[in-house]
């Protein structure tokens, strides 16, 4: 995991995209990432992020739980990548077409350890772990490495629910205070899968 850092820590100055990241994760071998330390005190077997670094880009792990997921959500401000380094992630992408009240499913695609997920901009997506009883460790790289939640949108596909996420939102959750929220819409859209 140092090692990690260190080269993602080496690309301060230099102008950072999503290409020279890539370029820096393809040197590393992520199935022999020697990152136990860092989970040191936490309880593995529930959602953590634990901060790694913050510059130039910011460096996290996540510990999710088995069936753990994240709500359906865009990326606003900010693009990376995660990598299961301990069991595996499953990412569904959606498409949101707001004039048809449509949201799009693709098809879910599932990453084992030491594969590559990247996040681009404006992307709506879920992660989670859909093992019944095995825990996952994901390292996840995101830039810029300051950013915050206003105007991103979380998605709640069964209920068919929408809500738009203000400065003061911390994480990506329908669980936060009423204040978090610019609006939350109740049947915004329909879901239509493309399979």
């Amino acid at each position: 995991m140092k090692n990690l850092v260190q080269k993602l820590e080496g690309l301060k100055g230099k102008k950072i995209d999503p290409a020279l990241v890539k370029n820096v994760l393809s040197e590393i071998d992520f199935k022999a990432l020697d990152y136990k330390d860092y989970l040191e005190g936490k309880d593995i077997s529930e959602y953590n992020r634990i901060r790694i670094s913050e510059d130039p880009l910011q460096v996290f792990l996540m510990t999710w739980p088995p069936q753990f997921l994240l709500p359906i959500h865009q990326h606003k401000n900010f693009w990376g990548y995660v990598i299961p380094i301990e069991g595996i992630v499953a990412e569904t992408i959606y498409g949101y077409a707001p004039r048809k009240k449509k949201v799009f499913l693709h098809p879910t695609k599932t990453y084992k350890q030491g594969e590559i997920i990247y996040e681009p901009y404006n992307v709506i997506h879920k992660l989670q772990n859909t093992s019944p009883l095995d825990i996952t460790v994901s390292v996840h790289i995101y830039y810029p490495p300051t950013f915050d939640y206003k105007g991103t949108m979380i998605f709640d596909a069964q209920n068919r629910k929408m809500a738009v996420l203000n400065e003061k939102a911390t994480q990506l959750s329908w669980d936060l205070p009423e204040d978090h929220y610019d609006s939350v819409l109740e049947e915004a859209y329909d879901v239509e899968k493309l399979w």
